[in-house]
């Protein structure tokens, strides 16, 4: 078995289940933690709370908008990109359809994913920078921090490279490049569970555990 033929075949199979397994078990230990030691959340358990908070924070128009409207637009379509354009992205759901699943949903068209990849790709960088050159920012951040961007945006710029034969003439790069981006993609994945990349599932637990709260105190949030 080739390298590539390992990286397109098991070792996507190993990072798909380590990203949907691991996100489970973390999903798991919240709860299994929260029961323990917020008992009185589950018994104050209400739906309204939760989902006016779901629909508030991700809303475009929230209200952070008003404390910081530049940062907080560009923190939403940086995840409204980094979902819809490899998830709605033509060639990814050819190779859904084409594999043993056979699934199948209706695409974007393909200038939709390439605009979007370039905006997850500049706002990335523009994240980097903000890491990097803000005190207030680089004194919080960690080394984990920094690699988690540059994770996040490989796959993306791989696969615009791949897409677009931009660095055919680079000997190297032009001959891997779409072996560089399924690396870059299952890399992402392996990471996802055990990293803070596990916010995009998370963030909905901490957050509803937090409207009950503050639904009990009367308050909403």
């Amino acid at each position: 078995m080739s390298f590539y033929t390992f990286v397109e075949g098991p070792l996507l199979w190993i990072a798909g289940l380590t990203f949907v397994i691991g996100t489970l078990i973390r999903i798991g230990l919240v709860l299994v933690v929260s029961f323990r030691t917020d008992k009185i959340m589950y018994e104050h358990f209400r739906w309204k709370p939760v989902l006016s908070t779901f629909f508030r924070w991700l809303s475009p128009l929230n209200k952070d908008v008003a404390k910081n409207p530049v940062f907080t637009l560009l923190v939403y379509v940086f995840h409204l990109c980094l979902i819809v354009a490899p998830v709605w992205y033509s060639t990814h759901i050819m190779l859904w359809e084409e594999s043993r699943f056979g699934w199948y949903w209706t695409p974007i068209p393909d200038r939709w994913a390439d605009w979007m990849t370039l905006i997850v790709i500049g706002i990335a960088v523009f994240f980097l920078l903000r890491r990097i050159l803000s005190p207030s920012v680089r004194l919080i951040s960690t080394f984990a921090d920094y690699a988690l961007i540059v994770v996040t945006a490989l796959p993306f710029v791989t696969g615009y490279f791949l897409t677009h034969g931009a660095l055919q003439g680079v000997a190297f790069l032009g001959e891997h490049m779409q072996l560089l981006h399924m690396l870059s993609g299952e890399l992402m994945l392996i990471l996802i569970p055990f990293t803070k990349l596990s916010h995009f599932v998370l963030f909905f637990f901490s957050r509803a555990a937090t409207a009950v709260e503050f639904g009990r105190r009367g308050y909403s949030m």
